[in-house]
């Protein structure tokens, strides 16, 4: 029969190739928690002074108040050469009072952008002002709203600069925390920034980068200059997470890392929900400058789970008509002539062992792409999760064309001009 072959072929393809991006990831966050002690273990001396010098280049959005425990724990970092810019988003007096405050720490950098340049983006403004102000041979983008969970961030981060002379990029994670989320969305917000973020994941573990995250990713100081910064997305307010990635591949490798020192806590407070927004938004605008594959693959990912429920919700009404004379016949009569000739009567005579197999189908593989994600979620420190999985899939390209229909009329604000 044709819908239980479309089932059968679907669940094959969602277990070997749509959720091999999740097992890949997973896999690739496995080993690097595995080599971070034995990594550790086998710096020694000769190995540190091959290590270049990094600047971490964060982009401050906290006031003075809040700046003590975040460069506290950036100066705590153990990697040896080490210095860091902050760019402030405030005035020069606010900067100044700042920069007084910090002024005998030797390593702490501070400078800022002008409040009046609303006509660029701000952030790519900011990073640009710190990547100029920084001496480093490696820059590690960061910012004040994620905090580092270990010492050993930038030691992980700068570590793939030592060992390959080539590398041009290192990626890193960020991890929102659940508890800022509020209550009504928070698991399907965790759930959903997984999936996006596993998917730029999997496009460079296989050598295909095209994004990572903009607030936890280092790579060669030249290279930026080299590609004359930000210069082709000057148009844009976004890009320097996708965009820029995509053009830094050029110059070398870009590997990932995600060992659990290197993931960063992105805490946000009340705002959570709307970086949450702001970001998704972002992301979805950049797409049409992106390889089309990955999202292809995702929408066609998300194609074979209603697939799935749809075939089984037919054989189950075309195996339960004979059970219902003598409306049966009345049905079938109105049933489209093409559909008729789909159900042949020996399937409408005994249907209880394809209705069999089209359930244990469905239900082994949905528990199979639930045991997959809960892995996954486990090694990047997400909320696991269980029977909210498939729920949660399904109503994934739905929540998209929704968000997409209620964010259609900002798509001009994503253009420097129109600000």
């Amino acid at each position: 029969m044709l819908f239980l072959a479309i089932l059968l072929l679907a669940a094959i393809w969602i277990l070997t190739g749509g959720t091999l991006g999740w097992r890949r990831v997973t896999a690739a966050a496995n080993a690097a928690a595995a080599d971070t002690a034995t990594e550790g273990e086998a710096s020694g001396d000769d190995a540190v002074t091959r290590r270049p010098k990094v600047s971490v280049v964060s982009y401050v959005l906290r006031d003075e108040d809040a700046l003590d425990e975040y460069i506290g724990i950036l100066l705590a970092q153990d990697y040896p050469d080490t210095e860091i810019v902050l760019v402030c988003d405030a005035s020069a007096e606010a900067t100044a009072k700042i920069a007084e405050k910090y002024e005998n720490i030797e390593r702490l950098h501070i400078t800022f952008i002008p409040p009046g340049s609303h006509n660029l983006s701000r952030r790519k403004l900011a990073q640009t002002v710190g990547i100029k102000a920084a001496t480093g041979e490696v820059v590690l983008l960061t910012s004040s709203s994620v905090f580092p969970v270990s010492t050993r961030w930038v030691s992980l981060m700068a570590a793939p600069f030592a060992t390959d002379s080539t590398m041009a990029v290192t990626l890193g994670y960020v991890h929102p925390v659940a508890d800022d989320f509020s209550y009504a969305g928070r698991w399907y917000r965790q759930f959903d920034h997984l999936l996006d973020s596993t998917l730029w994941m999997d496009a460079a573990i296989t050598g295909n980068p095209f994004r990572g995250d903009g607030f936890n990713m280092a790579f060669r100081r030249q290279l930026f200059f080299d590609n004359k910064g930000y210069a082709s997305t000057i148009p844009l307010m976004d890009g320097d997470d996708d965009i820029f990635i995509r053009e830094l591949s050029r110059f070398g490798p870009v590997t990932l890392q995600l060992a659990p020192d290197a993931i960063l806590d992105s805490h946000c407070g009340q705002q959570t929900d709307k970086c949450y927004a702001e970001l998704k938004d972002r992301r979805m605008f950049t797409r049409r400058y992106l390889p089309k594959a990955p999202f292809l693959r995702q929408g066609f990912f998300s194609c074979c789970q209603w697939l799935m429920v749809l075939s089984v919700m037919i054989i189950l009404a075309l195996c339960i008509l004979p059970l219902c004379e003598p409306y049966a016949t009345r049905i079938l009569q109105g049933l489209p002539w093409w559909l008729i000739r789909l159900t042949p009567e020996p399937l409408l005579i005994d249907g209880y062992p394809v209705m069999a197999v089209a359930l244990v189908t469905l239900v082994a593989t949905w528990c199979a792409e639930a045991r997959t994600y809960r892995r996954l979620s486990a090694a990047l420190g997400s909320a696991r999760l269980f029977f909210g999985v498939i729920p949660f899939l399904l109503w994934c390209p739905i929540g998209d064309f929704i968000f997409r229909m209620k964010h259609f009329t900002t798509r001009k604000s994503h253009f420097t001009w129109q600000r």
